[in-house]
Order: structure tokens, then C-alpha cells, then sequence
């Protein structure tokens, strides 16, 4: 049986904390905003920490064309959508910033675990990982850029989901045991 990580309820207390501010005034608590999605991001990261080891991580395999055109491609997204939210956010740029910098680096360590593949629920966290980028991107949009009920909606349902399945990996994950095949081959 596996015990609770005290983190797991921070994180999922600021989440619920964090939509009922985005609901009132996104704008006008942004700062607050700001600390919960951080809470929520350093929390997740420390919960992964356990889940990397430095002998996984392998430059060849961070390193490849896939990763590099993915990186490229959030880029290019966090630029697109930053273009669009500046303009309404001039005064809250450093707020902006440091959701970014928190989204890229818990999607990264959600990523790295992905990537390293010794646990069997690690596909739950690549799922978790773009549902973070995904929400992010699109609550920027609706809230500082163009508003619309069915973003609103959309931006729920993807964060239920990635809640969903970030909480699963956590529960049901299990390292993945590796059978040497060494004797089996010539």
C-alpha cells in the first residue's frame, strides 16, 4: 500500500483555490494566481524527483530529433500566445514569466520520466504534461486575450483530466522490471 505524499493535498488544495480566483477576477488576483500555480507546479515537481534518477538521464535520448521539434514547437507556442497576453498583462509580466517557467519545468520533469520509461504508467504523465501546456496556454488566451464560455469549459475539462491522470500515475505505477536477455541471444 502506498502512503500519501503530504504534498499531493497542498497541490490539489491550491488547484481549488487557484479556480475559484480565476473565476472571480483572473487579472485582478494574478499575483495570487501566480503562487498557487507555482504551489502546485514545485509540489508536482517534488513528487517526480523520486521518479528520476541522474543514471536516466541520457543525453542521447533528451537530445533527438522528436524532443528538439517538440521543444520547438512550445516555443513557438508560448511566443504566439505571450504576443497575444502582453498587451492586456504589461504590468504582471513577471507574474506570466513565472507560470511559464513553472508549466516548462514541471512539464519537463513529467517528460524525463516519460522519456526514461521504467515506470508502466509513465504515458499518464506525458498525458499530464500536455494537458499542463494545454490549459495554460488557452486560460491565457480566454482571460487576457478573447473570452469565451466553451474556452472555459474546455480549459475544465482538460485540467480534470490532468488531474486525473497525474493522480493515477502516483497510485498506480510500479517500476518496470527488466529481465536481462543477455543468455537468450547467441
Amino acid at each position: 500500500m502506498k502512503r500519501i505524499n503530504f504534498l499531493f493535498p497542498i497541490m490539489m488544495l491550491a488547484v481549488l483555490v487557484l479556480d475559484v480566483f480565476i473565476y472571480i477576477d483572473f487579472v485582478k488576483y494574478l499575483n495570487l494566481i501566480t503562487a498557487l500555480v507555482l504551489v502546485y507546479y514545485l509540489g508536482g515537481v517534488l513528487m517526480l524527483k523520486q521518479y528520476i534518477s541522474k543514471e536516466d538521464i541520457k543525453v542521447s535520448k533528451l537530445v533527438s530529433l522528436p524532443v528538439l521539434v517538440s521543444v520547438a514547437f512550445v516555443s513557438y507556442l508560448i511566443y504566439a500566445i505571450a504576443e497575444l497576453a502582453l498587451p492586456r498583462a504589461k504590468d504582471s509580466i513577471g507574474a506570466i514569466l513565472l507560470i511559464a517557467t513553472g508549466a516548462l519545468v514541471f512539464s519537463m520533469a513529467n517528460f524525463i520520466v516519460y522519456m526514461v520509461d521504467r515506470y508502466e504508467k509513465s504515458i499518464y504523465l506525458f498525458v499530464t504534461a500536455c494537458c499542463t501546456l494545454f490549459i495554460d496556454g488557452l486560460l491565457a488566451i480566454n482571460e487576457m486575450y478573447y473570452y469565451a464560455k466553451v474556452f472555459t469549459i474546455l480549459i475544465n475539462l482538460v485540467e480534470i483530466t490532468g488531474l486525473y491522470f497525474l493522480t493515477s500515475f502516483f497510485i498506480e505505477t510500479k517500476l518496470i522490471e527488466t529481465k536481462s536477455s543477455k543468455g537468450k541471444y547467441f
